[in-house]
Order: structure tokens, then C-alpha cells, then sequence
């Protein structure tokens, strides 16, 4: 998804997140994103919204750092997933670093990168991720670490 509003809807916002059953929420924004868009308090509205929250920073248009904490957060994600949580992914525009997340959670679920691309455009009604770059690095993911 998207960004939630911030300032004064930021509660409004995580309220409707865990009206609409969403579990675990997990953020993509870089801590200058977070000021600009007045969600300094999105860790605090989340959780006492009832919501887990994450924070897995991606520079806009990026892709996640080297090293293993992308494959960590999949795999933690996936295990949500599979307790039947509903985890929601958000970037700025949910295109890109949210697409990259929620993909790698669902290879790690056993969905082939393609398939993964695939399933994220049709749920956002939009071709995704931003760029090629963030394509190729879902299809790395999936390669290094033994996914379809």
C-alpha cells in the first residue's frame, strides 16, 4: 500500500489498518520520508492500534542493502503469513520497496518470482515494482537464497 496520511490522521489511519484486520505492519520509508510526511509516530500509533509494526528502510526507487536482513524479514513475514496474520507492506506510493518486501515474502512462501510480481500488480491494480532494478533484485532473491 501506500503510505498512510500523516499529522493528525496518523491514528485515523492505523485504526482503519486494524478495522480492516491487518496484523503487522511493515514500513519501507527512510527516516527522511518520515519526517516529511509527518509519520515520525507511526510505530507508536501502530502499536496502539493493536498492529505489529516494522521498520525495513529503502531508499526511494532502491532496492534493500547487501547482507542477509531482507532474507530475516522474509522469513518472519512469511511465518506471520503462515499463523494466518494478515501483514501489509507500505513504501511511499506502494509501487516499489513495498512491492520489493511483500515479494520476498511470497517466495519465501514459495511463490517464483514472476508469480510473486504477478499476484502484487493485480492486488494494487498497477504494474509493479518502479523500476527494473527492483525487478531484477526479486529475481536475485530468489536465486540466492534457493526460492523457485
Amino acid at each position: 500500500m501506500a503510505h498512510p496520511r500523516g499529522g493528525d490522521w496518523l491514528e485515523d489511519e492505523m485504526s482503519a489498518l486494524a478495522e480492516a484486520d491487518v496484523d503487522v505492519l511493515v514500513s519501507a520509508l527512510t527516516p527522511d520520508e518520515y519526517d516529511r510526511l509527518a509519520l515520525t509516530g507511526e510505530r507508536e500509533a501502530a502499536r496502539a492500534a493493536g498492529l505489529d509494526f516494522v521498520s525495513f528502510p529503502i531508499l526511494d526507487r532502491g532496492v534493500p542493502e547487501p547482507g542477509p536482513e531482507p532474507a530475516e524479514l522474509a522469513v518472519r513475514l512469511a511465518a506471520h503469513v503462515r499463523a494466518g496474520r494478515f501483514v501489509v507492506t507500505h513504501c511511499f506510493a506502494g509501487i516499489g520497496r513495498a512491492t520489493l518486501l511483500a515479494g520476498a515474502t511470497l517466495v519465501t512462501l514459495g511463490a517464483g518470482p514472476a508469480e510473486a510480481l504477478q499476484l502484487i500488480s493485480a492486488a494494487r491494480g498497477l504494474r509493479v515494482p518502479d523500476n527494473d532494478t527492483q525487478a531484477a533484485w526479486l529475481f536475485e532473491f530468489a536465486a540466492a537464497f534457493g526460492y523457485q
